[in-house]
């Protein structure tokens, strides 16, 4: 049955759902330039459809964190296959999560939470207070979104004042957080998906899910449009050595009176999980001549070849741990 997005209600989990994630890129400055991006997914492993996650575990979470320094060229990437959740995650009224890496010598907190009107996010790299500076866009138009194969529920706070340090490093700038989640679960998915941010308030979101082209636009005045987009490859692939996969890197982009033009800032950004291969990067972008930045995650068709080794090494995890039920 479809239902409207209702905030913050839905900032917290859903049951019965095959996945879930709460994701954050964004723009930061301080020594030195940055970019960041971070996601924890809480994933039901009879539902998701992702072998390398059938473990003895109704209920398992792992996550994703990034730190590109515009300024060294440096790219720091944590892929953490599984995240344990502290036994008071969940239990505020308004969204608390915390979590770490059992098997870290050395102990990292990781939070997502909201304090009022601001939410917080730490991992290994940053930590960062947000406040969002203008009301969320429900994709879609209500938050509900049918791609054919499956149905999604997705909402974002593209405007986050964002304030905060990276290491010892002092830093401001601006956050984009997506939240979204699905009973139906990953099906030989592949996509192609922007996050967009201009200087004049307005941002946009659009992607291509095997298909399915749509964008949803936000403006400064929190208008929001939703319309459809048309994406056409510059030709920019990047091969990766790692896996032997092609990505399309630059991109023009048609939305209703949009000319979008993306490049991106740092190209060696493949993301590596399980049989998972993704590029999740920085991009410059130019809208209708305004110049903007933002993010492109691309999902290539996978190679299976990870799977077993995967598969043991999250097994692995759980023995050590006897965790065996969610």
């Amino acid at each position: 049955m479809k239902e409207r997005v209702i905030l913050p209600r839905d900032e917290l989990p859903h049951d019965n759902q095959a996945i879930e994630w709460w994701y954050f890129n964004g723009f930061l400055k301080g020594k030195n330039d940055y970019a960041i991006m971070t996601c924890l997914f809480k994933a039901n492993t009879e539902k998701v459809n992702l072998k390398f996650l059938r473990l003895p575990s109704k209920t398992v979470y792992f996550s994703h964190s990034l730190l590109f320094n515009l300024t060294t060229k440096e790219i720091k990437k944590e892929i953490l296959p599984i995240v344990i959740v502290s036994e008071d995650s969940y239990k505020k009224k308004d969204l608390f999560i915390n979590y770490f890496y059992p098997l870290r010598k050395n102990f990292v907190n990781y939070e997502i939470a909201r304090y009022d009107k601001d939410l917080k996010i730490k991992t290994r790299y940053f930590d960062l207070l947000l406040e969002s500076k203008k009301k969320p866009l429900l994709e879609g138009g209500n938050g509900y979104i049918d791609l054919g194969t499956k149905s999604t529920y997705y909402y974002s706070y593209t405007n986050m004042k964002a304030i905060g340090y990276i290491g010892n490093d002092y830093v401001r700038g601006k956050i984009w957080h997506d939240k979204q989640w699905s009973e139906q679960g990953f099906m030989k998915d592949s996509w192609l998906w922007f996050s967009i941010q201009l200087p004049n308030n307005t941002e946009i979101v659009c992607f291509d899910y095997k298909g399915k082209k749509m964008a949803s636009v936000t403006y400064p005045n929190n208008k929001q449009e939703h319309l459809e987009a048309e994406f056409t490859l510059i030709n920019n692939i990047w091969k990766s050595e790692k896996t032997g996969l092609q990505y399309n890197l630059e991109w023009n982009i048609k939305i209703g009176n949009f000319d979008i033009k993306t490049k991106p800032i740092l190209k060696e950004c493949e993301v590596n999980f399980g049989n998972i291969n993704y590029w999740e990067g920085p991009i410059d972008v130019v809208v209708n001549g305004i110049k903007g930045k933002g993010f492109m995650e691309f999902l290539a068709k996978q190679k299976p070849s990870k799977i077993n080794n995967i598969l043991n090494y999250n097994k692995s995890i759980f023995e050590k741990l006897k965790f065996y039920k969610s």
